[in-house]
């Protein structure tokens, strides 16, 4: 399961993707968007995101999982 965080005044859904992006979903609309860790859009509908939500998720997530070793 991937880290999640419901914003609670908006109540848009932040989730961490696998490649370290944050996905941001509204939950009333169904529209999304992604985003980096310091809330700049990459794509979707969604063109907005908190800088402080994408950061709990984007950025301090990203610093707890090990680095792959290359093969």
């Amino acid at each position: 399961m991937s880290k999640q965080v419901i914003h609670p005044l908006t109540g848009h859904v932040y989730r961490l993707t696998e490649d370290g992006l944050v996905e941001v979903t509204d939950p009333k609309s169904g529209a999304r968007g992604i985003f980096d860790f310091q809330a700049r859009w990459q794509s979707g509908e969604l063109r907005h995101a908190d800088l402080q939500m994408a950061g709990w998720v984007g950025r301090l997530a990203r610093r707890r999982v090990p680095e792959q070793p290359e093969e």
